[in-house]
């Protein structure tokens, strides 16, 4: 399973030398050093003792809520509930597994806060049948005695809660708290301070002392990051994870950061939260044509306009980025921490960089996560998970990526992580925050997230649907409904809202006039023409049919698969993958061909942007209109017509040297990885043997190395494309002469909808819909929906 593994740079600023770290901590699975682990609730299990020749294997693991003390057990509100021991006792344990706030049966004299913040009493009306039930996602709407209950806290889901005297409010600053009490909170005390007659910010300079000089909270919020401190002998002063030791890594950053040993003596202070991602459908810098897109993405830099030469967007230059994680996470950047002083620098392979473990290299540049135990490796140089730790050493494991995506120590051995219930605990299940979410209930298990699982409109951003796959799902907020649901319509944002509002994968289309142009996609994708697709009358069976919606569906009645009504289809996805329909967006989804509506009909500056509005509709013209035939790529005369089009010469690449706008037939003049990736099932980028990254061709055999699927490719990225189907023999794929291995279950889907299941031949048969394919290649907006 292929996967790139890139972090997101949105929830992390750099200014000065202040370094603010998103508030999500480290798994105790994540942690390496034994005397790390036992610094807070984890504790460490050994596996192998040491021998003459072999030293002890271990792993940090979760110390579970049972063996917590009073002081532990408050700490870990999340997971675990403190019961007060009543008059005669029959246990020593005072902590438990918290599943719901309904579970907490109270003793004499305690209150639901007591044993868990989160939780607080049932209202009166419901009494006398009292039981503790959730504080909610936020304080509004909380009673008085709900909401600043005496000796205790209440925890909402976006902060703590106080009572200002006509309602509950969540406390959003220090200088809201006013009473030396309130500020003494043990909820602020990494936040605020009392000084004088008021409650007020921390800062690093609030420490005197090396012991408390540590970290503190940017804000009383449950969700704000922290700032890391470091003392320098005399004075506190703010700090970056590199000026950290093995000794004070995971305490000043409130274990955010584990120490990550190259030797005995060095190391380095690294991320413990790697699942965070820059993700393959994200914009690159050049396909930014807007200067307030350019200057929000922390990788790229806005050269302003200089007489004749509009502005552009361009990469940062490595040697600009001052600390390790952000560096590392540039591609093409690594932090160099064996030069006498570390920095950013340039690399162009993987082998280039010095690291005697996995763990280094991908603390140097996320792009390369493996080692052979002297230099780094890409992710494609890498074992399996099963054979990527010998012997097993578990906490190695659990901090490893493999060819088939992250490891995980699972019964006894190291296993690729597939789905989200593979992670057991809360920790670990927060860090793949994108994909999978930690739900309470009957059982508590971590499962896949989706849209209607963020249930405020600021949380609701978007979702990555599956571990290993780097693809932004974007999510929308219904203001009706009062929901987050899929993201269906590009169009509804303006010039200011299409990148941010997108999780950054859209761009506005239009580079001088903001008012012209259209939020659309960054990233294409080359499939089959629609033309080439079987058409709905072919597909004689259900799964057939209901495998090529949009454009077909299934009719109950006459058991035949038929052409999908266009106002039936509600979403701009839905609508301009049908060949039959084109997408306004003031009238929803219309039908495409009539007399009245054709493809000359619709407005457009790029091929882009008409494609957005219609499949069918891949060509523009000079005045302004679509067209139903494709221009070739000469026709484009700017970089942002040019790139990501298709012409009648091929996938079009903008050069520029001549300045011109080319047509490339072969996978191997494709210069870019962003481009080469266009092309679905065509071509891919990897290491051609020499030591360089190059564009090259799929064959069965790279197909299932970098995809885990073996169907089929595409011989070419031009218009002569022929169809090469594959088969897998054990974990061999293979080419496939022809399509007898294909079931009545895969036929459609395992031949890019270019055949179908015709029952009628003998036991049934998968035949191609058409004896000649039609050699025409098309682009659909495949990671916009």
């Amino acid at each position: 399973m292929k996967i790139s593994i890139m972090l997101l740079l949105v929830a992390i600023s750099a200014i000065g030398n202040a370094y603010f770290i998103p508030n999500v901590k480290c798994a105790c699975q994540q942690i390496l050093i034994q005397s790390e682990c036992n610094n807070w609730n984890c504790q460490w299990n050994q596996v192998t003792p040491a021998t003459a020749t072999t030293p002890a294997t271990g792993y940090c693991q979760q110390a579970t809520c049972g063996t917590l003390n009073q002081e532990q057990c408050k700490n870990e509100s999340e997971r675990c509930y403190y019961q007060e021991p009543g008059p005669n006792p029959t246990t020593s344990q005072v902590c438990y597994e918290f599943s719901k706030c309904e579970d907490i049966i109270l003793s004499n004299g305690t209150t639901c806060q007591k044993t868990n913040p989160k939780c607080v009493a049932s209202p009166p009306q419901l009494q006398p049948k009292f039981q503790c039930i959730s504080a909610g996602l936020t304080c509004s709407g909380l009673s008085l005695e709900q909401c600043s209950p005496p000796q205790s806290q209440t925890l909402a889901g976006e902060g703590l809660c106080y009572w200002n005297g006509n309602s509950c409010k969540v406390v959003s600053q220090c200088s809201e708290l006013t009473t030396i009490t309130l500020c003494q909170m043990k909820k602020f005390q990494n936040a605020c301070q009392w000084v004088g007659s008021a409650c007020i910010a921390l800062t690093c300079a609030s420490f005197t002392t090396q012991d408390t000089c540590t970290f503190y909270q940017q804000a009383t919020l449950s969700s704000s990051p922290i700032q890391i401190c470091n003392w320098t002998g005399t004075n506190c002063i703010p700090a970056t994870p590199q000026m950290l030791q093995s000794s004070n890594c995971g305490q000043n950053t409130n274990n955010h950061y584990r120490w990550v040993p190259m030797n005995a003596s060095s190391g380095i202070c690294a991320q413990c939260n790697p699942y965070k991602y820059v993700f393959r459908n994200q914009c690159e810098c050049k396909q930014l044509l807007q200067a307030n897109e350019c200057t929000s993405s922390k990788s790229c830099t806005w050269i302003p306009p200089a007489g004749t030469t509009p502005g552009y967007c361009q990469p940062t230059q490595c040697t600009s980025f001052a600390d390790q994680q952000t560096c590392a996470q540039v591609q093409g950047c690594y932090w160099n921490i064996n030069a006498q002083s570390p920095g950013c620098q340039t690399f162009s392979t993987c082998s280039n960089i010095v690291g005697q473990n996995a763990q280094i290299c991908y603390s140097q540049s996320i792009y390369c996560p493996g080692s052979n135990g002297t230099n780094c490796q890409s992710q494609q140089q890498l074992n399996s998970c099963a054979t990527i730790v010998t012997p097993m050493q578990p906490n190695v494991c659990f901090n490893s990526i493999g060819k088939d995506g992250y490891c995980t120590y699972e019964g006894n051995q190291c296993v690729s992580v597939k789905q989200c219930s593979q992670l057991t605990t809360l920790q670990l299940c927060n860090q793949f925050s994108n994909s999978c979410v930690w739900k309470t209930g009957s059982q508590n298990s971590c499962q896949s997230k989706t849209c209607q699982d963020y249930l405020t409109e600021s949380s609701c951003t978007y979702i990555q649907n599956n571990i290993n796959n780097n693809i932004i799902n974007v999510c929308t907020w219904n203001p009706d409904t009062k929901k987050c649901s899929s993201f269906d319509n590009s169009f509804s944002y303006d010039v200011n809202s299409c990148f941010n509002s997108t999780g950054r994968t859209h761009h506005w289309s239009e580079p001088s006039n903001a008012q012209k142009g259209f939020c659309l996609p960054c990233h294409y994708s080359s499939v089959l023409n629609v033309k080439s697709n079987c058409s709905c009358s072919d597909l004689t069976n259900y799964t057939d049919c209901a495998l090529s919606s949009p454009k077909c569906y299934w009719n109950a009645a006459s058991s035949t698969c038929s052409n999908q009504n266009c106002p039936q289809l509600t979403s701009q996805g839905q609508c301009v993958l049908s060949k039959y329909c084109y997408w306004s967006n003031s009238q929803g989804c219309q039908p495409l061909g009539s007399s009245s509506t054709t493809c000359s009909t619709l407005t457009a500056n790029t091929q882009q942007e008409c494609l957005s509005q219609s499949i069918l509709c891949a060509g523009i013209s000079s005045n302004g209109k679509c067209q139903s035939s494709p221009n070739s790529c000469g026709d484009f005369t700017t970089f942002y017509q040019c790139f990501g089009s298709v012409g009648t010469d091929g996938i079009c690449q903008w050069n520029q040297t001549s300045l011109k706008c080319q047509g490339i037939s072969s996978c191997n003049m494709i210069n870019t990885s962003a481009q080469c990736e266009l092309v679905l099932n065509t071509c891919y980028w990897g290491n051609s043997g020499n030591g360089t990254n190059t564009c090259m061709p799929y064959n069965c055999t790279t197909l299932y190395t970098q995809t885990q699927s073996c169907n089929f490719y595409l011989s070419t990225p031009n218009q002569n494309y022929e169809v090469k189907y594959c088969q897998l023999n054990g974990q061999t794929c293979a080419d496939a002469s022809n399509l007898s291995s294909l079931t009545s279950s895969n036929c459609y889907a395992s031949s890019g909808g270019t055949a179908r299941w015709d029952a009628d031949k003998g036991n049934g048969t998968c035949v191609q819909c058409y004896a000649q394919i039609i050699s025409v290649l098309f682009i659909i907006l495949s990671y916009m929906f």
